[in-house]
């Protein structure tokens, strides 16, 4: 690991960080509104947090996984919502980057700090080959987290593979060719606008599409970043990544709100005038910071993991991929269980919509079973391969 790295990550962090007293005031206006505030926004393009992965080429930082991780911690720390924005539009940085040759990055990168949204399974999808690229008659996608700040959007579409089957393969459109729908009506990260987005009549030139299956082997990655480390992360593990990302950063915030009540709050019922003083607290706060501590270890050793067959140029095996996507599934299962420790000495306080913790708690559980992260399944599968039998998922 360069100095250089070390130094950018520890700027970065601090940047974040700076910022999580301004997320926390403006949590309740992110949930009203359903998306970023205009100051949230500029904060975050002022300090640099959505380009964690755009190109130096392209005026961006380059930088690698664990830097982004401890951002969207930082982030996390301040507003769920936020920190699922801040992970989601970085990984689509990354992907693009990844996945799409310089033509395209061009285009992407015109404008500094351009903001990506998508998702890859559609719900329903017209398209067809056409000369020059591919024509999409009607598509819609749901979950586009930040697609209503988006200037281009990202979609996983099935194409004919030549032998009269389908084959998935990667498009990136200007936002001006998408419509997004009124439809996120949701418990928790309200303000991530993870909209539905609908595309009709839309052209897509060839060079805005990649195919899955040489995608992920690098195939289309530009000879300018061919040898950057960060860009030789899998595809998969990345991916991931940026779901769980946030959980950590919650999972501290719902601490440091806590702990604010404890220091002053009594316990009803009880002679406890502070919750501080009682021993069921102890007891909650302990376990709920050794959770949180283990998420993060697990957290931190995935990633690590990561950065190091990037930075060492080698591929990352099934087995590797398996291990990895498991301590993923084990920070979401610890960061819930320590959220739930808090909840229970909440009180009844607990029970007002603007209650910062019932917050943090609503948007942990919107995304908690996300089905990359689901901790049965990836747990599962780590078991599965420990007991030498075939992993029960493709996705790796």
């Amino acid at each position: 690991m360069s100095q250089d790295t070390l130094v950018t990550r520890e700027e970065l962090v601090s940047r974040a960080s700076s910022l999580i007293p301004n997320l926390r005031e403006r949590a309740e206006e992110t949930e009203r509104i359903g998306r970023m505030p205009e100051a949230t926004l500029e904060e975050l393009t002022k300090e640099g947090i959505i380009k964690v992965f755009q190109p130096k080429i392209y005026n961006g930082y380059q930088e690698n996984m664990r830097t982004f991780v401890d951002v969207v911690t930082e982030i996390g720390r301040g507003c769920g919502s936020t920190a699922w924005f801040v992970s989601l539009t970085n990984i689509r940085s990354f992907m693009a980057s990844y996945a799409f040759g310089k033509k395209a990055l061009d285009e992407i990168f015109t404008k500094d700090n351009p903001i990506l949204a998508g998702n890859f399974k559609p719900i329903k999808i017209d398209i067809e080959e056409t000369e020059g690229g591919y024509f999409i008659k009607e598509a819609q996608w749901p979950f586009v987290s930040g697609c209503l700040h988006a200037d281009w959007l990202y979609f996983g579409v099935p194409v004919d593979d030549g032998n009269g089957g389908k084959e998935m393969a990667i498009i990136i459109v200007p936002r001006k060719d998408a419509t997004i729908l009124d439809d996120w009506n949701v418990m928790g990260l309200k303000g991530s606008g993870s909209n539905s987005v609908r595309l009709e009549n839309v052209f897509v030139p060839k060079h805005r599409v990649s195919l899955d299956r040489l995608a992920s082997k690098g195939h289309y990655t530009a000879p300018e970043l061919k040898d950057v480390p960060v860009y030789r992360t899998p595809f998969v593990p990345a991916l991931t990544l940026s779901i769980v990302a946030p959980a950590l950063g919650m999972a501290k915030a719902a601490m440091d709100i806590h702990m604010e009540r404890v220091m002053k709050a009594g316990i009803g019922n009880t002679y406890y005038s502070k919750q501080s003083e009682a021993t069921v607290t102890h007891f909650q706060i302990a376990n709920a910071q050794l959770k949180i501590d283990s998420a993060e270890l697990h957290l931190h050793r995935a990633v690590d993991m990561m950065d190091s067959f990037a930075e060492q140029g080698k591929k990352m095996e099934q087995a590797d991929v398996v291990k990895v996507k498991a301590d993923f599934g084990y920070v979401n299962q610890l960061c819930k269980e320590a959220i739930d420790e808090l909840v229970a000495g909440a009180g009844s306080i607990f029970a007002y919509n603007k209650n910062p913790l019932q917050r943090v708690y609503r948007d942990y559980m919107a995304f908690h079973l996300h089905g990359f992260i689901t901790p049965s399944s990836l747990i599962e599968t780590y078991g599965r391969v420990l007991c030498d039998q075939e992993p029960n998922t493709y996705f790796l």
